[in-house]
């Protein structure tokens, strides 16, 4: 790696780590018996960071762990192992035809295949998941869960921690949930979760990364814990040449959207510049408006536009969103539609 790309490395790194402690304190605390929702936690905003040079890409060192992957520091079994083996757009200037949409993969608790599913559904390559990454992603799993703490800086005093599990939480989506009033206790509670908080969503989405690495962890103390590690294998230098910018999700024909004030998105690369909003509407298929906020300022430094129903969108019901503005002083407009869940 050369100087320019060990600095960029190490200022993002850097900002991770402060973001953290800050976002910490006002996440890092147990839940109530009775508030059993699953937590999240937005991943640090690197956006003060010049853009990459093409020679010197946003590279991950050598992160390679000392532990085997399917076993833990103790010499138990790393359920690491799971995500391992189990887990129209109208344009003035270009357009392209909606995916077919893919079928839902047998078993949520695929981690690999569950995550994979969302990205098929917004047109983005699938992943893979790395065995180091996996692990490092349970020990930070274990780290939260047995802490009972939501967190992307792990205390080198604490004894659950370990700096394999510090490189997941400086590089990932972190998720808590627990088993108290309703359960949380899957690993598709967790994806599901960042799908449905923007900044967690458009990096699980990102399509030029070509690898994640995943851990789920469940403790005694009725905690369960994720790590989604989605930057030590981010690519930028691919994001000029992918030909399928701007990802939007949910996706045109999908019919599986939570009925909720779920975000509508769209996004182009991160290093890129930010679109500019001249419109957004969001209306039933039979005409009725639905009341909306639209706006360009995203989580964590990504470039696009976010579209949120005000109340709880209706079950089973067909909505159409459009979306116009100009990008990189492109015009553009996209009108798609999509069906929330029964």
């Amino acid at each position: 790696m050369n100087t320019h790309a060990r600095w960029k490395r190490g200022r993002l790194v850097g900002l991770m780590v402060t973001l953290a402690v800050v976002v910490a304190v006002f996440h890092a605390r147990p839940a109530p018996a009775q508030q059993p929702e699953p937590s999240t936690e937005l991943l640090p905003q690197p956006a003060d960071l010049p853009a990459p040079m093409p020679e010197a890409p946003l590279s991950t060192g050598d992160l390679s762990s000392d532990l085997s992957p399917d076993e833990s520091p103790d010499g138990s079994p790393s359920p690491s192992m799971v995500a391992a083996v189990s887990p129209r757009a109208f344009l003035p200037t270009v357009s392209r035809p909606p995916a077919a949409l893919p079928s839902p993969p047998p078993d949520k608790n695929n981690a690999q295949a569950y995550i994979n599913y969302f990205r098929a559904l917004a047109g983005a390559p699938a992943v893979s998941l790395d065995a180091t990454l996996n692990n490092n992603c349970w020990l930070h799993g274990r780290y939260m869960a047995e802490n009972n703490v939501l967190t992307h800086q792990e205390d080198p005093a604490n004894p659950w921690y370990t700096p394999q599990g510090q490189v997941c939480a400086g590089n990932g989506n972190a998720w808590m949930g627990g088993a108290f009033y309703q359960p949380y206790w899957q690993p598709y509670h967790a994806i599901e979760g960042w799908m449905g908080s923007v900044g967690h969503r458009l990096w699980l989405l990102y399509p030029t990364t070509p690898v994640f690495g995943f851990g789920f962890y469940t403790a005694a103390n009725n905690r369960a814990a994720a790590g989604l590690d989605v930057l030590s294998r981010f690519n930028s230098t691919a994001d000029a040449s992918y030909p399928n910018w701007p990802v939007r999700y949910p996706a045109s024909g999908q019919t599986d959207v939570p009925p909720t004030n779920y975000a509508i998105t769209i996004f182009w690369r991160y290093w890129g510049p930010s679109p500019t909003l001249t419109g957004a509407s969001l209306r039933t298929t039979d005409g009725a408006a639905v009341a909306h906020t639209a706006t360009t300022s995203l989580d964590a430094g990504h470039k696009g536009v976010k579209v949120t129903p005000s109340a709880a969108l209706a079950r089973n019901t067909a909505y159409v969103v459009s979306i116009s503005g100009t990008y990189n002083g492109a015009p553009f407009s996209y009108t798609w539609s999509f069906r929330t869940s029964p």
